[in-house]
This record gives C-alpha cells, structure tokens and sequence, in this order.
C-alpha cells in the first residue's frame, strides 16, 4: 500500500508546482519562443535584404525609359521638328536624317529589352514620311489621361498573344496639357524575364496599376496561395518597401516589391524547404528547463522536503503516543533546527518520563515548571520577531542577506530552545548581537547602539532571553514605528554583588498613562487577562516575573520614560544565585 500523503506534503508538492515547475516550464516556454521569434525576424530581415537588390536592380532598368526620353526632349532638331519649324518635305528629311534617326535607332539598338519607339505627332506629313513616327490619333491615349503624360504613364499592351508594356510622356513643360508630340517607349518582356530566370522555382507575378498583367512559372499553389494575400501585398502602408510573409501558407515564402512609385508591384511566391521551426532553440529551452528543475527539485528537496518529511514522522510518533510513559523518538536525526527538535523532543520525553515515576517533587522542580510555561509562552514571541524580519529583508533586498540571516535565526533558535534557564552573561550579550546584526540589514541608517560593559567571568548569569527581551522591545517600540533616528544605550554594570542592566533608547517614549498602567500591571497578574492588543506588555510582564521567581520581589523591572524623548528599562540581578 502507498504511505498517507499528509496535509503538509501536499502543501509542499502544491508549492512545488506553484514555486519551481510552472515558473521553470514557462521561463523555459518563453525562451523558446524569444529564440524562434528572433530566427523569424533575422531570415525576414536577411529576405529584405535580397528584395531591396532586386528592387534597386528592377527600379534602374525601369528608370531607362526617362533616361531615353531626356535623351530626346535635348535633340533640337526633334524639338524643332514637333513644334513646326519644318514645313516641306525636303526640310523635314534633312532634319531627321542629320540627327534623330541616329539617335532613335541608336537608342532601339543598345537596350535588348527596348522593342519600340513610336512618337505620335500632330504634323501628318512628318507621320506620313517618317520611321519612328505616327499621327497623333493612333496614340490611343483618352482626354482624361492627358494630365499624366506630364510626369510619364505606363501601359500594358498585348498584340496577337504577345505582352508588352509601353511608357507614354508628352514633349511639354508643366503644367501645360497640349502635347505637340506623345513618346511612346515601348519594352518587351525581357526586363522580367531576366529577373525569373534568376529563381525557376519561384512564381513569380508582374503588376501594373494594381492588375496583374504577366507572370512567370505560375502553378496552381501558388496561384491559391497568392490569392490569399494579394490584397494585403498591393494595399501596402509603407511604400517602396519590400513585405515579407514567412510560413504564409502550405510551406510557401509570399514577398513583395514596388516599382517607380508603387506604379509596378512584383510578387513572389517561393516554395519553401521545411519550415522556420529550428530545433536548436528547442533543445537549448529544453535542456535548461530539466537543468533549472533538477537543480531546485534536489535544492528543494534537501533544505525544505527531509526537514519537512522529520517533522512529518515526529508528529506521527507524537500522535501514537497513547500511554502514560513517553517513548523516545528512534527516526534519524538531522544537523539542523528538525534534529534539534527532536532532541529536544527525546530530551522533553525523558525528563516527563522522570518527573512521572517520581512521586516526590521539591520546590525547585515547581519552579522549573513555571519557568517552562513562562519560556513557552516567549519562545513564539521571539519566533515570530525573528521570522517577521527575515521576511522583511528577504522581499526588501531579493534574498542576498538570506544565508547571514538564516545563521543568525539559527543561533537564536537553538538559544530558544535549549533547556537551560540561567545562562552566561556573555552568552546572552552574544545573542542579543545577534539579533541586532538582523536589525541593522532590516532598518540600516535608522538606528546606532552604544554598548557600554563591564569585566565579567563566566560565573555570570542571569535569565535567558533578559537583556534580549529589552533590546527587542526597543526595536518593535521606537525604531520599527517612527521614523525619526533611534540611538540605544546599552550598559551593563556592577554594583557589590548585583549587576544592574540597562537598555535606554530614544524616540516615541511611552504616554504618562500608558507607563502607570504598566507598572500597576507588573505588581498585579491577575488584571492582566484584559489586555488583548498587540502591544499587550507581555514581554515586559514575562520579564518581571521570571525576576521574582528568580531573586525575589526586591529584584524586579523598573521603567523610566518621558514621552518624545527618552525610554529606560533596567534590571538587577544577584551573583548569589550563579549555581541555581
């Protein structure tokens, strides 16, 4: 049968997944896709690159078409032509033959791509005789397009199954609308030729005004696929720049390019080989999530779960214990606050076990059971002090204190918990420096302690936790709640056979009312159940007590305070009393 999973496993394995797994799963998620989202932006990137080359490339082939034509617009003879200088045959020959056929044939014979160059003219004799030239009303050219000859229009023209693309501008200064003569530059379909052969698996689709009017290697996925995102690539909000769409659809790459003022779109629509998913990001997320988790499962496991799982057994062996005689706990004993615990424990039932069989206790034995109410009444005191300020820290500076924290919480514990109740003077001056080197991480620069001592042997002792309780209270009373600078005095001096404690601070102080009450309280135990606020006194009172039923009434805590200004607490104690 599988062992009864307790109520603190389950917290634990709760915090388990809340504090370890799901933040190291989705760390581990988020660094996967940090990884991918870079490698999609960089084979983008590396993408546009090679858009903005062929876009140059196909931009300044284009752009020859204005070249030819400034070429033209400068021959004076042409433009003496056009505007009607010439007005016989014979003058018009001469003109022509001097210098425009041998530019016109000059520019037909040194670009592969051009096909034509027809200017439409108004002067049908110059039409009638000349190469190169034709009547202005075959130019095919409507009244409202008139404007755009101004600037330059492009056309697509298809004769006997054959494409081409012509680019019409008018020989006029702006803003003028009447032409004496219309250039057509007509090209053929080699200037996108050239550009597929470059890419035969690629389809590749031309075009013009937002129609599609050629295209190269054309299947029918990629026909489909550019059907989906053949709005998106024409409508572009940023002009002149290539679109990339990776992974658009069935494997394919869908890009884009502008041409001459987003007059020519070209699309290509690439197969692509696999996909963008890389294994590499994967394994390396992979790999660094099962590292993280098994480093804070085995971290977890041995600083939380095996104290956790002793004190899971300890609890189970208390629970069966059923008869009048304790049994001793057998289990393994950690090095750490648990095993402590549990010698602690074994130590508690050996010595109920003794005071069981013993049917004669003497006043010493009472005392010490007194004692043992009042130590577990302070102990969760000092506990929670202590646990409230590593808390504090831990949030305040993202845990680097928490290893000098953790040693100082453990000197105290075991100091809490061990079973003696008078202790070496110097011991107790050690824990309370203990506790202030907590204090100075939690509220660094709000406070400074002066500590004036005396020569003491180590036949000194006084009450466990004496001079810590003042020293504590000085902190939870003054400098935790004010804001103000605290200074603290401790001294520690002899008088005869007494040594008189002192813990001055200053600061807030306490009301008039306030003090009166509590030094009414100290003499009178039985009015002290109605107090039931934080700031209840009990420190104070355990304090007092554990004095008298130490020394008797003449040795008590006396407390001077004068408010906004100053608190002194001190005690005596007496060297009689070093072997009690």
């Amino acid at each position: 049968m599988f062992p009864k999973i307790t109520r603190l496993q389950n917290r634990f394995f709760i915090c388990y997944l809340l504090a370890v797994f799901i933040p190291i799963t989705f760390l581990s998620s988020m660094i996967y896709n940090y990884h991918s989202r870079q490698r999609i932006r960089d084979y983008v990137n590396e993408r546009k690159n090679t858009l903005l080359i062929e876009q140059n490339f196909l931009e300044n082939q284009l752009s020859s078409s204005r070249n030819y034509f400034n070429q033209l617009k400068s021959n004076y003879e042409l433009e003496l032509l056009l505007r009607g200088f010439y007005c016989s045959e014979r003058e018009i020959v001469y003109a022509y033959k001097s210098q425009i056929y041998s530019l016109l044939s000059g520019i037909t014979l040194y670009d592969p791509n051009l096909k034509d160059i027809i200017i439409y003219v108004d002067n049908d004799d110059v039409a009638r005789i000349l190469h190169y030239f034709e009547p202005m009303a075959d130019c095919g050219i409507s009244q409202d397009q008139l404007p755009s000859l101004i600037d330059g229009l492009w056309q697509a023209d298809e004769e006997e199954g054959s494409f081409s693309f012509s680019f019409y501008i008018g020989f006029s200064n702006p803003p003028m609308t009447v032409f004496p003569g219309i250039a057509r530059i007509q090209y053929n379909t080699g200037i996108f030729d050239s550009y597929a052969e470059s890419d035969p698996n690629t389809s590749i689709y031309f075009y013009l005004n937002g129609s599609q009017v050629y295209s190269r290697n054309d299947t029918e996925e990629a026909s489909a696929c550019l059907k989906r995102y053949e709005k998106q690539l024409l409508t572009s909000t940023v002009p002149d720049q290539p679109q990339v769409i990776p992974n658009a659809a069935d494997g394919f790459l869908v890009s884009s390019i502008s041409l001459d003022g987003d007059v020519f779109d070209v699309i290509k629509v690439t197969p692509q080989k696999g996909s963008l998913f890389s294994y590499i990001p994967f394994l390396l997320s992979l790999l660094i999530s099962i590292l993280v988790l098994m480093c804070a499962s085995i971290i977890l496991f041995l600083l939380i779960f095996r104290p956790l799982n002793n004190v899971i057994r300890l609890s189970e062996h208390m629970n069966r214990q059923n008869n009048h005689t304790l049994t001793p706990y057998e289990g393994k004993v950690s090095k750490d606050e648990t095993g402590d615990l549990i010698l602690a424990f074994n130590r508690m039932v050996e010595r109920i076990n003794d005071l069981s069989s013993s049917l004669l206790r003497n006043e010493i034995q009472l005392k010490n059971a007194q004692l043992e109410a009042l130590q577990a009444q302070l102990n969760p005191h000092f506990f929670y002090g202590t646990l409230e300020s590593i808390r504090m820290i831990a949030e305040a500076s993202h845990q680097k204190l928490i290893s000098e924290i953790t040693y100082a919480f453990g000197n105290l514990m075991r100091y809490c918990l061990s079973r003696e109740y008078l202790v070496p003077v110097s011991r107790e001056i050690e824990m309370t420096r203990q506790y202030i080197s907590i204090q100075e991480k939690r509220l660094a620069g709000r406070f400074d302690i002066s500590w004036e001592v005396c020569e003491l042997d180590e036949k000194w002792r006084c009450p466990k936790f004496i001079l810590y309780s003042l020293v504590e209270n000085a902190f939870s009373h003054n400098v935790s709640k004010c804001r103000q600078f605290i200074h603290i005095y401790i001294s520690l001096k002899l008088d005869g056979e007494d040594l008189t404690i002192t813990v001055s601070n200053t600061g807030p102080g306490i009301a008039p009312d306030r003090l009166q009450m509590l030094r009414r309280l100290m003499e009178h135990p039985e009015e002290r159940g109605d107090m039931t606020s934080e700031s209840n006194g009990r420190s104070i009172f355990n304090i007092s007590d554990r004095l008298k039923l130490f020394y008797g009434e003449d040795y008590r805590l006396t407390m001077e305070s004068e408010e906004n200004k100053f608190t002194t607490c001190s005690v005596r104690i007496h060297k009689r009393f070093i072997n009690f």
